[in-house]
C-alpha cells in the first residue's frame, strides 16, 4: 500500500509530465529515441543516408525533358540498404533508370514490379549492389538500394518526360521537392479496400520490402539538417521569344545565348522544402494558341496537339446565375501560412460575388462546419457574416474530405443556375482514390475547382479530383499570388464552359487521351495526345450554351517531336485507372507500361551489379524529408490535445483530492 506522501509525488510527476506533453506538443517528437553514430574521434556523424539530387531540364515544344541524378553517399564505417521516397511530378512519364558505381553503368530493366522485387531480394541477400524504383502514386515513387558499402557512393538516374502546362497565356511547370505528409481516414471501407490490395499485390515478405504504402519521414520541424538537396539546370529551346520568365527559388541565372534558347541555372544547392515553378510569357502571344507535333515510332504516328479556342466562344454566351460554395480545409496540416492563405484566398472571392450569386462556406478537419444551412444571397450583410466566419476558422484536426464531399455535391440537376465549388486544400490525404470515386458518384451538374494551398500540395489529388468534378486545378503556393491566382479562376468561373468536347478524324476513329475529354473553360486549352491512324485533318467538337463548337485542324503541318508517343500512352493509363476499378484494366496497363517502358502502379524498374562479394548489409536507412516550407505540425486527430486536458484536469483534481485526506 502505497502511502500518501508517495502518492502525491506520483502524482505530481505525472503532472509535469502531461503538462510538458499538453503545452508543447512538440516535446514528444522531440523526446523519441534517435540512432546516432560517432567516429574514432568521438564526434558524431550524420545518423541517416545522403542524398544530393543534379536536375537538368530541357524543354523543346510541349515537351519537358528530365533527367535526375540521385548520389547515394554512405557516411558509415559499414554497408547499408537504402530507401528515398520522393516526388515528382503527376504526369512524369518516368521512362528510363540506370545506376552507376565508380565507373560501373548498370541499366535498369522495365519489368512487372513482384518480379522486380523479387530480383531486388535476391541480390540483397548475395550481397549484390541493386536498385529498384516503383511508383506508389502518380506523383510519389520510392527507389530502394542495396548493400552500399562504407564511405560509398552509387548514383542513380532518372528520366521522365511531362507536358509544359499552358493557361492564361502562360506556360508553366512545376517540380515538387518533397512531400506534405499524409493523412489516412482509418474506416472499415479503406481497412478493407488496403486488405484486397494486399492480397492482390502481394510482394516478398522481408523486412526490406514495403508494404503497398511507403510512409515518408520527416525532420523535426525545427530541424535545420538537411538529408537531401537539389541543383538545377534548364535548357529552353521552344522556338519563341519570351517576355518574362519568372521562377520562385532566388538565385536562378537566366542567360539567352541566340534568339527562342534559354539557359537556367542555381548556383547553389537549395533545401528541399517546396515545390520548384517555372513560368514564361511568350512575347507573340498570337503564335502560341496553337501546336501540334507528331511521333512515328514502331509504324505508328503519334500526335499531341495544344490549342486555345477563340475567346468569342465563351464571351458570346449570356452569363447564368450561379451558387458558389466555398469549401476550406481546417485540418492540422493546414496550420501556419497554408491557412493564412486559404483565409485570404476566401476573403478575395467575397469580394468578387455580386447580388447575383448565392454562396456558402464550409469548413471541414476531422468535422464540418457550415456557415449556413442553405445558400445566401451574397449582399452586403450576408458578406460581413462570411467574413466573421473566415476569421474564426483555426487549423487542427484530421483531413476527413469525404465529409466535407458528403456535405456539398449532392449528385442533383440543377436547373436555372450553376453550381460551382470551389474546394481549398492542401490535398494531404492517402485515401484518394476512395475520394475520387465518391466525386464520380456524388457530382450531379456541379463543377469542383480545387485550389491547392502550400509550398507542396498534393497534386496528384488536386488535378484528378478536378478532371473528374469536371472544373480546373489552381495553386497557390504564397499570400502575394493569391488576387492574381483568384481572380484568373473567378475569370473562369464567370464564362459557361464548352462541354462534350469530343475529336474526330478524316478516315477513321482516333485514339485518344485524356478520354473523355475535360470541359474547357475560358483561356485553357484543349491538350490531348493522339494515335492518328492515317487520319489528315481533325475535328474537334463541342457544345456551348448558343449552340455548336467546331475547329478544324489539318496535320500536314506538323512540326516533329520527341517522346510524343510515351505521353500518349502515360495519358492512357491515367484515364484508365483514374475512370475503371483498377485490377479491371490492370493487364492493359501493364502491356502499355512494359511496350513504352514507363513506370505504373504495376512495374518497376530494377538493376543488379553482378558482382558479389561485398559485404551484406545488416542495417537499413531512409532518406528523411524536409517538411514544406511554412508548415508545421500540430495535433492531427482533432482529440488527442482535448482528451489529455481532461486528463489533465481530472488528475489535479484527484491530487487535491489525496492531498486534502
Amino acid at each position: 500500500m502505497l502511502s500518501n506522501r508517495t502518492k502525491r509525488l506520483l502524482f505530481g510527476s505525472l503532472f509535469i509530465l502531461l503538462l510538458g506533453y499538453a503545452v508543447n506538443p512538440a516535446f514528444a517528437a522531440n523526446a523519441s529515441a534517435e540512432l546516432r553514430f560517432y567516429d574514432d574521434s568521438n564526434s558524431q556523424v550524420s545518423s541517416g543516408l545522403l542524398v544530393k539530387n543534379d536536375v537538368t531540364m530541357t524543354l523543346t515544344g510541349l515537351i519537358n525533358h528530365v533527367v535526375v541524378k540521385q548520389r547515394y553517399q554512405n557516411p558509415h564505417p559499414f554497408a547499408v540498404n537504402a530507401r528515398y521516397v520522393f516526388p515528382l511530378p503527376d504526369e512524369s512519364a518516368v521512362h528510363a533508370m540506370q545506376m552507376q558505381i565508380g565507373e560501373r553503368i548498370i541499366t535498369g530493366n522495365i519489368a512487372l514490379k513482384q518480379q522486380a522485387e523479387q530480383q531486388f531480394v535476391q541480390a540483397q541477400r548475395q550481397g549484390k549492389r541493386a536498385a529498384l524504383v516503383r511508383q506508389q502514386r502518380a506523383n510519389i515513387f520510392s527507389t530502394d538500394v542495396a548493400n552500399i558499402g562504407a564511405g560509398e557512393e552509387i548514383e542513380i538516374t532518372l528520366q521522365y518526360q511531362e507536358i509544359i502546362g499552358f493557361r492564361d497565356g502562360v506556360f508553366s511547370l512545376r517540380f515538387p521537392t518533397t512531400i506534405t505528409p499524409r493523412y489516412e481516414p482509418l474506416t472499415a471501407e479503406l481497412q478493407q479496400n488496403e486488405q484486397i490490395e494486399q492480397q492482390n499485390e502481394a510482394t516478398a515478405n522481408t523486412a526490406q520490402m514495403a508494404s503497398a504504402w511507403l510512409k515518408p519521414v520527416f525532420h523535426r520541424a525545427q530541424s535545420q539538417e538537411s538529408d537531401a538537396s537539389l541543383n538545377l539546370a534548364i535548357a529552353m529551346d521552344i522556338g519563341l521569344e519570351l517576355s518574362d520568365i519568372s521562377a520562385n527559388l532566388a538565385g536562378m541565372q537566366i542567360d539567352n545565348p541566340s534568339f527562342g534558347r534559354y539557359q537556367l541555372s542555381l548556383n547553389r544547392d537549395v533545401p528541399m522544402d517546396r515545390d520548384f515553378e517555372l513560368t514564361f510569357k511568350p512575347l507573340d502571344k498570337a503564335h502560341s494558341q496553337a501546336a501540334f507535333f507528331t511521333e512515328t515510332v514502331a509504324g505508328q504516328e503519334y500526335g499531341l496537339l495544344m490549342l486555345v479556342p477563340p475567346s468569342d466562344h465563351f464571351t458570346s454566351q449570356a452569363r447564368l446565375p450561379r451558387e458558389m460554395v466555398f469549401v476550406v480545409d481546417t485540418s492540422g496540416s493546414m496550420h501556419g501560412q497554408s491557412m493564412e492563405q486559404a483565409k485570404q484566398a476566401l476573403f478575395y472571392a467575397l469580394s468578387l460575388l455580386d447580388e447575383n450569386d448565392s454562396f456558402n462556406i464550409i469548413g471541414f478537419d476531422n468535422e464540418v462546419s457550415v456557415l449556413s444551412d442553405t445558400p445566401m444571397i451574397a449582399n452586403d450583410f450576408n458578406i460581413r457574416r462570411a467574413e466573421r466566419f473566415i476569421y474564426g476558422l483555426q487549423a487542427d484536426g484530421g483531413t476527413e474530405i469525404a465529409k466535407a464531399l458528403t456535405q456539398v455535391l449532392d449528385g442533383k440537376q440543377h436547373d436555372g443556375f450553376v453550381r460551382q465549388v470551389v474546394f481549398l486544400t492542401d490535398g494531404s490525404v492517402g485515401n484518394e482514390t476512395q475520394l475520387f470515386k465518391q466525386i464520380q458518384t456524388d457530382l450531379g451538374d456541379s463543377r469542383l475547382f480545387t485550389v491547392g494551398i502550400g509550398s507542396a500540395p498534393n497534386s496528384f489529388f488536386m488535378t484528378r479530383a478536378a478532371d473528374i468534378g469536371r472544373g480546373t486545378f489552381t495553386f497557390i503556393s504564397s499570400t502575394s499570388q493569391v488576387q492574381p491566382k483568384m481572380q484568373l479562376l473567378f475569370d473562369k468561373l464567370a464564362h459557361p464552359a464548352v462541354t462534350e468536347l469530343a475529336l474526330e478524324g478524316d478516315k477513321a476513329a482516333l485514339e485518344y487521351w485524356p478520354s473523355p475529354l475535360p470541359d474547357l473553360y475560358f483561356s485553357e486549352p484543349v491538350l490531348v495526345a493522339v494515335k492518328l491512324g492515317g487520319n489528315q485533318h481533325l475535328t474537334l467538337k463541342g457544345q456551348t450554351n448558343t449552340g455548336p463548337m467546331t475547329i478544324n485542324l489539318a496535320t500536314a503541318n506538323a512540326a516533329n517531336g520527341e517522346g510524343i508517343a510515351r505521353l500518349w500512352a502515360r495519358q492512357k493509363i491515367k484515364s484508365l485507372l483514374l475512370y475503371n476499378e483498377k485490377q479491371t484494366v490492370r493487364a492493359e496497363v501493364e502491356a502499355l507500361a512494359l511496350q513504352h517502358h514507363l513506370l505504373s502502379p504495376f512495374t518497376a524498374f530494377i538493376a543488379v551489379d553482378n558482382y558479389a562479394g561485398n559485404e551484406i548489409a545488416e542495417r537499413s536507412m531512409q532518406v528523411r524529408n524536409k517538411l514544406p516550407n511554412g508548415m508545421t505540425l500540430p495535433q492531427t486527430d482533432g482529440q488527442s490535445r482535448v482528451f489529455m486536458l481532461l486528463g489533465l484536469l481530472l488528475l489535479t483534481f484527484s491530487w487535491l483530492w489525496q492531498w486534502r485526506r
